[in-house]
């Protein structure tokens, strides 16, 4: 997965307001658990975590020895997603999924599907967002082409991959439509969506939220509401923030995809 240390003022910020920089960053680093548990409950061969440089120290405290934290090169999405699958690949893994840390709610069956679709009759998968990026893209071999000329934090950002993908000759599926949690909006959809499923869905999600709703006087679980009065309405800029890596080695034979309930 592509993801960044929780740290206040740098991430979450289209969060603040409603929300302070410090309630940003708990938040953050709710989701961010939450899609590393995701990883791991695959039991796939390995999950990483993508992150920017000057911040392994603050994740090797936060993440699990069994999550191997790599140091992005370059600078932006486009060198983090095109370095995620170059280094693996290079490693001897023969598929990646990568997700980002930014839909804690995400179901285990679209990454299961993915992989799924990658070892049967496509070269590129995507699980496209609902601001117009994608929060999932796999392959089988890297393409750094793909990543280029892109309008990053666009709502073009889905087309323009699918355009690059027919452009170097890929076969491509989607799998189910999600959504990240970037905007006010789409923390109400959040708070929604756990307010009607399972007390295991996104439990460190749940926990920072209940810690928030506890600050503001409240009792209830995952009943906080942004103050409205706090900000005007914002205009969505949306993120293509894909994200575990899931790979399988080369020198051993295909195992078949667990079968894993969704949270």
């Amino acid at each position: 997965m592509v993801g960044k240390a929780p740290v206040a003022g740098r991430t979450k910020t289209r969060l603040v307001p409603p929300l302070t920089a410090e309630q940003a960053a708990a938040l953050s680093r709710g989701f961010l658990l939450d899609a590393i548990s995701l990883g791991l409950s695959l039991q796939w061969e390995r999950v990483t975590l993508v992150h920017p440089g000057g911040s392994s120290e603050v994740l090797q405290e936060l993440v699990s020895a069994n999550v191997h934290l790599l140091e992005q090169r370059g600078e932006g999405l486009s060198a983090a997603l095109a370095f995620a699958f170059e280094h693996h690949f290079a490693a001897g893994f023969d598929s990646a999924v990568l997700i980002g840390s930014d839909n804690p709610t995400l179901p285990a069956e679209l990454l299961i599907e993915a992989e799924h679709a990658l070892q049967t009759d496509c070269d590129l998968v995507l699980g496209p967002s609902v601001d117009g990026g994608y929060y999932l893209i796999a392959m089988r071999q890297p393409r750094p082409a793909l990543f280029q000329n892109i309008d990053w934090s666009t709502p073009r950002v889905y087309g323009q991959t699918l355009e690059r993908a027919r452009q170097l000759g890929l076969r491509v599926r989607a799998v189910k439509e999600w959504y990240d949690v970037d905007e006010p909006a789409d923390l109400d959809r959040l708070l929604h969506e756990l307010a009607t499923s399972p007390g295991s869905t996104a439990p460190h999600t749940r926990a920072a939220l209940d810690d928030l709703h506890v600050q503001a006087g409240g009792t209830s679980s995952v009943g906080l509401r942004p103050d409205r009065s706090a900000y005007s309405p914002a205009t969505r800029s949306p993120t293509a923030r894909p994200r575990p890596l899931r790979a399988r080695m080369t020198t051993e034979p295909p195992n078949p995809p667990p079968v894993i309930r969704a949270p």
